[in-house]
Order: C-alpha cells, then structure tokens, then sequence
C-alpha cells in the first residue's frame, strides 16, 4: 500500500491543517460559551429550523399574489 503514504512534508502539512482546524473548533466553543454564559450578545443567535415558518419567510413575500396557485400545498 504505498500509494497510501504520504511524503514527511505532505504529513506535516496535514497534521498543521489539523491542528489549525481542530484549535478554530475551540476558538468558536469558547467564544459561543462565553458569549452565553455572560450574556454578551456577541454572537446572534439564529432560530431552529422548526421555529421557522412559511409565513415569516422573506422568500415568500415577494411572490405575486396571481400565482398563489402554482404554490405546492403543505399537508395534503
């Protein structure tokens, strides 16, 4: 399997890489932590997908009330 090696530079290059992403990764949990725990509002906090609906939806009020019919109904 010596396809599956890496050169000493491309293995150094990864392990960084890693190191970099897994160190961002705590950045940002210590930054949402913080921001929860003292309550700094830093950081906005988005609703969950189930919170959201139709209705408030930006997408939704652009349409042309004429073509309210090409719409697909939900729950039928």
């Amino acid at each position: 399997m010596a396809w599956l090696k890496l050169s000493d530079a491309r293995a150094k290059e990864w392990r960084r890489f890693r190191r970099r992403t897994w160190a961002i990764i705590a950045l940002c949990f210590s930054a949402r932590g913080a921001d929860a725990a003292f309550g700094l509002h830093i950081i906005e906090h988005a609703p969950s997908a189930a919170a959201q609906s139709g209705a408030r939806c930006a997408a939704n009020a652009d349409r042309d009330p004429e073509h309210q019919h090409l719409q697909i109904k939900k729950g039928i």
